[in-house]
């Protein structure tokens, strides 16, 4: 609209990496739920299990891209140095989500489907700040 300021750069940079991140996550989410239902329905893993598999899957996706494209211009180019930390992220994450399903879905009596999605959008924003702040800032 006329009249109206932009967003200042650093909200705007921010916003941008965001929504990077967001679109990042969707890839790394596609690939870690398709292998959390084949898991419950191919497998006939318990949904802890399933979780535990498709999120390795997805952890993985998540890296290539974050390194890749969306945390590009990393101030921490070591990879090992990059890895370490980021496989860090990932089993915190992995037992949030771990622990989430089982609360929702073993102690709550909650579908599977259900706890799952709540659980991985509860644990998202925990892993952007951390991808953000430790492992790629």
């Amino acid at each position: 609209m006329a009249g109206e300021q932009p967003l200042p750069r650093p909200l705007r940079r921010q916003a941008q990496l965001l929504g990077k991140y967001g679109s990042t996550s969707l890839a790394a989410t596609t690939a870690d739920f398709a292998l959390f239902h084949a898991a419950l329905t191919l497998l006939g893993a318990t949904p802890v299990q399933a979780t535990v598999m498709g999120r390795s899957v997805g952890s993985v996706v998540a890296f290539l891209l974050h390194r890749s494209w969306v945390f590009k211009n990393a101030k921490n180019r070591d990879g090992n140095v990059l890895r370490i930390k980021y496989v860090v992220g990932i089993f915190i994450g992995m037992g949030l989500n771990a622990a989430g399903v089982w609360l929702l879905n073993g102690g709550l009596g909650v579908e599977p489907w259900p706890a799952r999605v709540v659980t991985a959008t509860t644990v998202w924003l925990f892993g952007f700040l951390f991808n953000k702040k430790i492992v790629f800032g």
